[in-house]
């Protein structure tokens, strides 16, 4: 997929909930770090993976509940931009989204090959902020892994990774209502779902 236009830069909401800004001196400094990689410049390269593994990895780990795979997954989403990275402009919202969409397509076709296989480690994955004070990490997980993958999808980049509601739309192409509106009910399912999970123990 072709990374995102400027036109969609304008859509990204100006602060984010959870993560920091991405880079320290904002876009100058991002567009001079962003073109030392186009250049090959080995050290303007680390500092963009340094910079934004973490968020990818937990993105990854939050998905499919594995720590090797999510390692996998975060240098299989750097490698991809590498690749595309003379195509991918000196914004870095977009730049981020670009690469958490990245990051998406690797969990998806994961999960669409190993569907049923994912294992619960000793999670180190965060509980989402709507989570009931019983529920445990495991229980959040068992929730989510029973939701459809598109479904968990938007609970984990909401609700885990902390993207703001804008930036969720602009990165799924769907109406910032819409997308609002389908959060709140996979929330409703969610809550009753580990409702079930809590009773049964």
């Amino acid at each position: 997929p072709s990374p995102m236009s400027s036109s969609d830069s304008g859509k990204l909401s100006q602060s984010r909930e959870q993560n920091a800004q991405p880079l320290r001196s904002r876009e100058m400094e991002f567009d001079q770090i962003l073109q030392g990689a186009k250049n090959h410049d080995r050290g303007a390269w680390q500092m963009l993976v340094k910079e934004y593994s973490h968020r990818i990895y937990s993105y990854s780990l939050n998905f499919s509940g594995s720590r090797q795979f999510a390692e996998e997954a975060t240098q299989e989403a750097f490698f991809r931009i590498f690749k595309s990275i003379d195509r991918i402009e000196a914004n870095p919202k977009i730049f981020e989204l670009y690469l958490y969409k990245t990051a998406k397509n690797i969990c998806i076709d994961n999960y669409r090959k190993h569907k049923g296989e994912h294992i619960v480690e000793e999670q180190d994955f965060m509980i989402p902020k709507w989570d009931p004070d019983y529920a445990t990490k495991e229980l959040v997980w068992r929730a989510l892994n029973s939701l459809p993958q598109e479904e968990r999808n938007l609970m984990i980049m909401r609700e885990i990774e902390g993207l703001s509601y804008e930036e969720i739309a602009t990165m799924e192409n769907i109406p910032l209502g819409t997308l609002k509106s389908r959060l709140n009910r996979i929330k409703i399912k969610l809550a009753e779902i580990l409702q079930k999970l809590e009773k049964r123990g």
